[in-house]
């Protein structure tokens, strides 16, 4: 039973041994490329995109295990992203004239710029393969377009209704996990980005029901009325492919 301990000891020394050398004493820059999916209301509104992050991980001064684990700071200097929208009806309503209007929303783009910061830890696997987790706060700056019907077009019963274009730019506070698993100088792996934003339009776009009403010849009509703002859940799954230099 000790030879087996002691074999163990020594397996490890050497594997954790082999884990520092992959590290590095002064870290690895890293770029990734990724594959941006939209979760939840997010995906409803927005298609697949594409970004890209350029970072650098920052071993401590310490480790745990003779090496085999490794504490440290990931901090990415740029993080981007890009995604299309694509149309998305709320509801059917009926106007004064006894007409059906489905509502449209027709989502243009969603590009995102930030930087991310937080704690890591890498795990040896085997001679030159290792695994990196973290835990990031994302602080980031999100652009959107959207078009949709207008409030004025609604009262005036219209079948069909003209779009009005909005804008918005919005900060949203966004965490970020996630594994990545790295063989020499090449990485890939996944993200969980959470986090939600308020976009103001600038422009009554989007629409919503409060109930119903009566106009003076006593024709009932869904109320819809149209806001500025969308509160939206900015959920998204990312995978990368990327490498260390």
């Amino acid at each position: 039973m000790k030879k087996i301990v002691l074999l163990a000891i020594a397996f490890v020394t050497l594997f954790s041994g082999n884990v520092k050398a992959q590290m590095g004493d002064a870290g690895n820059n890293y770029v990734k490329l990724q594959f941006v999916q939209p979760l939840g209301e997010y995906k409803d509104y927005y298609n697949s995109g594409f970004g890209v992050e350029f970072g650098r991980m920052f071993p401590l001064n310490f480790d745990i295990a003779d090496g085999l684990i490794i504490p440290g700071l990931d901090i990415t200097f740029i993080s981007t992203s890009f995604n299309t929208g694509k149309d998305y009806s709320y509801f059917t309503a009926q106007n004064f004239s006894g007409t059906e209007n489905e509502f449209i929303s027709q989502s243009g783009i969603v590009w995102d710029l930030g930087v991310k910061l937080g704690p890591m830890v890498t795990f040896g696997i085997t001679d030159g393969l290792v695994a990196d987790f973290a835990i990031q706060y994302d602080p980031t700056v999100v652009f959107n377009t959207r078009k949709g019907a207008s409030q004025s077009a609604w009262n005036k019963g219209y079948g069909r209704f003209d779009k009005k274009s909005g804008s918005a730019v919005a900060f949203a506070h966004m965490i970020g996990i996630k594994a990545d698993i790295r063989y020499t100088h090449f990485m890939f792996g996944l993200e969980f980005k959470l986090g939600g934003v308020t976009f103001n339009y600038n422009n009554a776009i989007v629409p919503y029901l409060d109930g119903t009403m009566t106009n003076e010849e006593g024709q009932v009509a869904n109320n819809v009325k149209f806001q500025k703002e969308k509160d939206m859940g900015l959920g998204t799954l990312f995978l990368n492919l990327g490498f260390t230099f």
